[in-house]
């Protein structure tokens, strides 16, 4: 039963082979400017890439970071375990680790804040694009 659900949910809904283009120019609507609808669909298709791709290389940022953290924070261990002098700094030791984990942290969450900033603004410019558009072609109707 689940390999059925699994194989319907899959990514061909039936629409392999539709052509957003070929409807929009069967159906003949007066008023209707079908290459400015189309312009305005395939803008907003870029921009909807342009957001995953963002979204993507930020995603593959952080993650890099976020392993060099860890590197970074598992050698300053290391080093510190190999050192016979550090049994008794073990609460200095701790609070060195604690405060470095709250600062990788904080990197870790400025860059991911950065990069959902910068989706929006992709979103935000193709929303005004778009109203602009609506705009000049109300104007000019």
């Amino acid at each position: 039963m689940s390999d059925d659900r699994s194989k319907s949910s899959a990514a061909d809904w039936g629409f392999s082979g539709f052509d957003f283009a070929k409807l929009i120019e069967a159906c003949q609507i007066s008023g209707v400017d079908r290459t400015s609808l189309i312009d305005m669909e395939k803008k907003n298709i870029d921009a909807l890439i342009e957001v995953n791709r963002s979204a993507y290389e930020s995603w593959q940022s952080l993650m890099t970071r976020q392993a060099e953290v860890f590197q970074e924070t598992m050698k300053a261990i290391a080093a510190e375990a190999r050192i016979e002098t550090a049994a008794g700094r073990r609460a200095e030791i701790a609070r060195q680790g604690f405060e470095k984990a709250i600062a990788n942290m904080r990197e870790l969450v400025e860059a991911s804040t950065e990069s959902q900033k910068q989706t929006i603004e992709i979103l935000r410019r193709r929303f005004e694009d778009g109203m602009a558009s609506m705009r000049t072609r109300k104007g000019s109707a």
